[in-house]
């Protein structure tokens, strides 16, 4: 018999699978989620077992493997003697002391000192943070962190082999057995799936989808009345029959067109010609990805697309004001590069921002939960100002955590291939995974349907903002109220302005340095609180915006009530109620204010 996820693999045409009528949509695009669904509901769940079996090129064992040697003297003394005193310590306080080791020239030839020990300093992320550390201005990249550091002939190096289970390590095994993994094979049954709900969607054939799934919608099946009415809560994939509805770029054709251009990888910045090159022979566990805003080439890449209409709604682009000179808007606009293997651990968008996110090239696979629900293997405070997660991608996969995230029956998995948008909802976990090499471009944004949320994490986690520069600000806000505010009637008794100007004269005195002043507020803990909440509301009066702002300010109390409750378990209209009865002796014979719910004071303390 032929298992269920074979035949979808199988199968050309999807209606070999299925014995019920087309389900077409009627007037647009339909709700997310169906209970009943034409597709089989398939299991998605994951088998590692393919990525167990790479063997370590000096032959290196998972640390399970210790317990073949107990009894081996041989083996006992070869270690002994191929590290010396350090046989006294565990492989991480190994490891621990070689890092602090910053010559190069000392940590070569600690690399020759024994076989065991090339094969401490053989690791990748080691030599990658040596090479971040010494801040190399110029690479040449030799096929390895190691190498590049080193400068040495990849046709050179040793042919080293260490006897079974002489080393038997977890902490040098496992990043090079992240580093062989096979995406496309591991998640084999969920792309061939999902290439039938994309090719079904190329054909305007769109069914309900079983639980657990994205749908899919055509760009020109969805308005932005209905984007904020009906989707802005939920994830879904924007399609365009039209092959030439994004820009068709891929790494080789930005490589014809900005070879010399440096762009931003992460912890360094280099030119595409040499991340192009490191692209097609890295082994890390965690490859670079590319992730830029601001190069030069971004300038011009910005004017070869059009932002999705149901998308371009934007309240956040009142931070821009009149020119460059006052624009104070975090960085908001992204190329994405990244070889096959790289992407993002889980996170949430920066500031309480939406994201559509395009793929031009290569294929995209999505995990993504609601905000109220921590991804498993990840770890945030209450206020998830602080986010812990295993090393990377792969270490999540392998370690079994995907499999867990397959349980949650609010998790969404999709793939996203090229020509396909991506919806991400304000507030919602989520990882990607590069299959294949891939180009995307990506932008934050601020639908009115999200100004309320906006607002509250302006206002209540001022702690939590990032992207905001204190130079920039101190610019627009002085733009604000010396040239947009000036001979305004009231600004003496309003609060926000009154805000704004005693930041400004904390600001002055305090005489910061140019460097400082352009740091990222994320980065910084010294300074006062930027006033952004202020700023951004006196910004969208100024673009007449006064009614939207009204409406998103009266929801803002609402979340905050809520909140209130949720963190207290009290509710602060009944504090407020308690408060009034308690002050009612003093307050009713001078005419104040009083519910007039006659609870003596037994009864109000019961109820409290």
């Amino acid at each position: 018999m032929i298992a269920a996820e074979d035949r979808i693999r199988k199968v050309e045409n999807v209606d070999e699978l299925i014995n019920q009528p087309d389900l077409k949509r009627k007037q647009g695009a339909q709700p997310q989620q169906r209970s009943e669904s034409p597709y089989p509901n398939v299991s998605r769940t994951i088998s590692t077992y393919s990525i167990s079996s790479h063997k370590h090129p000096l032959n290196v064992k998972p640390s399970g493997n210790s317990f073949l040697m107990l009894d081996n003297q041989d083996l006992i003394q070869a270690r002994s003697n191929s590290l010396g005193s350090l046989n006294l310590f565990p492989d991480d306080l190994i490891m621990e002391l070689i890092s602090f080791i910053d010559d190069i020239e000392t940590l070569k030839n600690l690399s020759q000192v024994s076989k065991i020990m090339y094969a401490f300093l053989y690791d990748e992320d080691f030599w990658k943070q040596v090479y971040i550390k010494h801040k190399f201005e110029n690479i040449e990249w030799r096929g390895s962190w190691k190498n590049t550091v080193l400068k040495s002939n990849p046709k050179n190096q040793a042919k080293i082999k260490l006897a079974d289970n002489l080393l038997c390590s977890d902490l040098l095994y496992r990043p090079y057995q992240i580093s062989q993994i096979n995406y496309e094979l591991i998640f084999k049954n969920i792309i061939n799936e999902e290439e039938i709900y994309h090719n079904d969607a190329l054909q305007n054939n769109l069914r309900p989808l079983p639980s657990g799934r994205i749908a899919r919608i055509p760009e020109s099946d969805l308005d932005l009345q209905q984007f904020n009415d009906e989707y802005h809560d939920q994830p879904f994939i924007l399609t365009n029959n039209n092959k030439d509805r994004w820009p068709q770029w891929s790494l080789a054709s930005l490589l014809d067109r900005f070879p010399s251009v440096k762009f931003r990888q992460e912890a360094v910045e280099w030119n595409l010609a040499d991340y192009s090159t490191y692209t097609k022979s890295n082994h890390d566990e965690n490859p670079l990805y590319l992730f830029d805003c601001n190069s030069i080439a971004m300038k011009t890449l910005r004017q070869e697309y059009q932002v999705p209409q149901v998308f371009d709604q934007d309240l956040f682009k009142y931070f821009n004001v009149n020119d460059l000179k006052h624009n104070c808007r975090p960085d908001h606009a992204w190329l994405i590069v990244g070889p096959k293997r790289s992407g993002s651990t889980f996170h949430k968008d920066p500031n309480y921002t939406s994201a559509w996110n395009a793929a031009l090239t290569g294929r995209k696979l999505w995990i993504m939960l609601p905000p109220n629900m921590a991804p498993p293997g990840v770890g945030a405070d209450e206020e998830e100002s602080e986010v812990t997660s295993p090393v990377g991608i792969g270490e999540w996969v392998i370690a079994g955590f995907f499999n867990d995230c397959l349980k949650i029956p609010e998790c969404l998995i999709a793939v996203t291939f090229p020509g396909e948008c991506m919806y991400v909802p304000s507030g919602w976990w989520h990882s990607v995974i590069n299959i294949d090499d891939s180009v995307a471009l990506t932008q934050n944004f601020v639908p009115m349907s999200k100004l309320p949320n906006a607002l509250n994490f302006l206002k209540n986690k001022r702690e939590q903002l990032s992207g905001f520069h204190p130079s920039s600000v101190k610019h627009t806000l002085d733009y604000v109220l010396d040239t947009l505010l000036a001979g305004e009637e009231g600004q003496d008794k309003n609060e926000d302005i009154i805000k704004l100007r005693e930041y400004r004269d904390q600001f002055n005195s305090l005489n910061l340095s140019d460097e400082l002043i352009d740091e990222d507020c994320g980065e910084m803990s010294d300074l006062p609180p930027m006033p952004i909440f202020e700023l951004f509301k006196q910004l969208m009066i100024i673009n007449n915006k006064s009614e939207q702002l009204n409406e998103g300010l009266e929801r803002l109390i609402k979340i905050e009530l809520k909140n209130y409750e949720r963190l207290t378990g009290k509710s602060q209209t009944w504090e407020k109620l308690i408060e009034t009865k308690g002050e009612d002796n003093q307050t009713a014979s001078a005419g104040g204010f009083s519910f007039g719910f006659n609870f003596n004071e037994d009864e109000s303390s019961d109820e409290e």
